[in-house]
């Protein structure tokens, strides 16, 4: 599988700020073929609907830390989410990462094509595992 560019959703950014506990919340990688037309997320609208070996409302992913390195406030989080394709199988494009507590969706990871799975294959959406990164980065 290739890999994916982050892009994030300027309207998310208050959010981040304002509303989101990163350290308590849940956060899940969800799996869709359309860029989000919003920061809000909805369970089988915004992603792909259950079939196929994926799940509506993606997979749970736990946190490791979060925490200020120097001046930047650094999100990790642990799991990779994984699925394993049944049946037919399913196509993705996009990975959401999603705030699942007040549902927003910070930003997303674009695969730059459309990602065919087939049954008995396997998706792992492997986050960025180190502490001077993490997967989201408030400067």
């Amino acid at each position: 599988m290739p890999t994916a560019s982050y892009v994030k959703i300027p309207a998310a950014n208050e959010d981040l700020a304002e509303s989101i506990n990163s350290g308590t919340d849940q956060w899940a990688v969800v799996l869709t073929n359309t860029v989000p037309g919003s920061k809000t997320f909805v369970s089988g609208t915004t992603d792909l609907a259950t079939s196929g070996g994926y799940t509506a409302g993606g997979n749970n992913v736990s946190t490791t830390s979060s925490s200020m390195n120097g001046s930047d406030f650094v999100l990790v989080l642990a799991d990779p989410a994984t699925w394993t394709a049944s049946g037919g199988g399913f196509t993705f494009r996009y990975a959401l990462l999603v705030n699942k507590t007040v549902n927003i969706i910070p930003g997303y990871w674009d695969y730059g094509s459309s990602q065919v799975v087939a049954s008995g294959e396997t998706v792992v959406v492997d986050l960025d595992q180190t502490a001077s990164v993490g997967v989201f980065k408030i400067t």
